[in-house]
């Protein structure tokens, strides 16, 4: 009997995650109404290996598709200057992360800031000028730090994000 009890219970979660993810998706599709969570496969920008990577790990990306910007899914010189990277923001299950894929290749991949799933979560690309102009904006009576590749802004719709950096090797959020 108590097997029987614990397999209904285990079914009944299972039965429910999907209704609970397609609960949020018409929640979050009031305010915002070209938000979709994509499929790897549905990213024609995506180099193949990130895609078929992505696709293993059963990442969903949230996006909003009539956005000119670019988001959740980035390129940028994130690690070292001079070196194309792809960022990705990953939802699996109920925990988003961002995946860092060096040289947009899918070894090495780096995942910075996984956390609980937030639908408003976006990033998107800053540039070692606008970190450079943000830190004299920030600190005028303090000596600016040197921004010699980009970063990511990383936060929810509309309200204040932070920036990740690579410096020496690990990933700092200011």
């Amino acid at each position: 009997m108590m097997k029987i009890l614990g397999l209904a219970l285990v079914m009944s979660a299972v039965l429910a995650a999907p209704a609970s993810a397609q609960t949020e998706l018409k929640e979050i599709q009031k305010e915002w109404p070209d938000f979709r969570y994509l499929e790897p496969k549905q990213v024609r920008e995506l180099p193949a290996v990130i895609k078929a990577d992505l696709e293993k790990r059963g990442c969903k990306i949230p996006r909003f598709t009539k956005w000119d910007a670019r988001h959740n899914l980035i390129q940028g010189q994130f690690l070292k200057p001079g070196q194309r990277d792809w960022a990705v923001l990953c939802r699996q299950q109920d925990k988003s992360s961002i995946l860092i894929y060096p040289a947009s290749a899918a070894m090495d991949v780096q995942t910075v800031r996984s956390e609980g799933h937030d639908p408003y979560r976006i990033i998107h690309t800053i540039t070692a000028f606008v970190l450079q102009k943000r830190a004299i904006r920030d600190n005028p009576t303090e000596p600016a730090p040197e921004f010699d590749h980009d970063g990511i802004e990383d936060g929810p719709i509309q309200k204040t994000a932070i920036v990740l950096y690579y410096r020496d090797g690990e990933w700092i959020d200011f």
